[in-house]
């Protein structure tokens, strides 16, 4: 996959289980996602014993070759950290992370950039992973992210939201739809992102006022437990 103009802007959401499928080769990890343009990485350690301390955000932006990116740290582990990243290859001109309420179970986190475009456009892109343990959690924590998109964000402002929400009972996200987000990987147009036992886990939510699909696959890639999913996008 080759970077594509400007007008066009391509989204990967990929959960890689910090390395440890691929051996830590991260050319071969992230070959099924390169050129991406924007990428959202689920289960990044930095600096972890089980990862022989590895620091995976600058492995990953090396490997990518995306200059920018945002490390979202879920919880402590292992002597090191674990969580989310965004990598980026526009300008970030704001980030953020946030805490995911999890009600003492796995902590969780979302972060969030707003990157400028070469068009001078501007969107903002968030990246999470939802806890597996309850559905009920799932449902609070898309609630939490909904609220934040229509409270936080500007209203004009285009979003991409990637992540793995550890479901494909579709109804969950009915906060984030009602918010004015569309999925890509949906019932009628399925990705079974999870190889373990091929469910619809991950996916890449979009805002369809200011961007439309034009192409969404599901690589395979034996270098994860997770296929990444990817979505070509063209501004309205």
């Amino acid at each position: 996959m080759t970077a594509l103009p400007a007008t066009t802007i391509t989204v990967a959401s990929y959960n890689i289980c910090h390395g440890r499928y691929a051996e830590f080769d991260w050319k071969r990890l992230i070959a099924p996602i390169a050129g991406a343009d924007l990428v959202g990485i689920q289960e990044v350690d930095l600096g972890t014993r089980r990862s022989n301390g590895a620091d995976e955000v600058a492995a990953l932006r090396e490997a990518l070759e995306l200059p920018h990116t945002l490390f979202i740290p879920a919880m402590d582990y292992d002597g090191g950290q674990y969580g989310t990243l965004i990598l980026s290859r526009f300008p970030i001109v704001r980030q953020a992370t946030y805490t995911l309420d999890a009600a003492g179970m796995e902590p969780r986190a979302f972060g969030e950039v707003t990157v400028q475009m070469p068009n001078g456009r501007y969107l903002c892109m968030i990246n999470t992973h939802l806890s597996y343990e309850s559905t009920a959690m799932q449902e609070a924590q898309m609630a939490i992210l909904a609220e934040h998109l229509t409270k936080t964000l500007p209203a004009d402002m285009p979003v991409i939201l990637t992540g793995d929400f550890n479901t494909e009972d579709f109804s969950l996200f009915a906060p984030l739809t009602a918010a004015g987000l569309a999925l890509t990987n949906h019932a009628r147009h399925r990705f079974p992102t999870f190889r373990t036992t091929r469910v619809a886990i991950d996916n890449i939510l979009y805002d369809p006022t200011h961007l439309m699909p034009l192409a969404v696959g599901m690589p395979d890639s034996p270098a994860s437990d997770h296929d990444p999913l990817i979505a070509r996008f063209a501004w309205r």
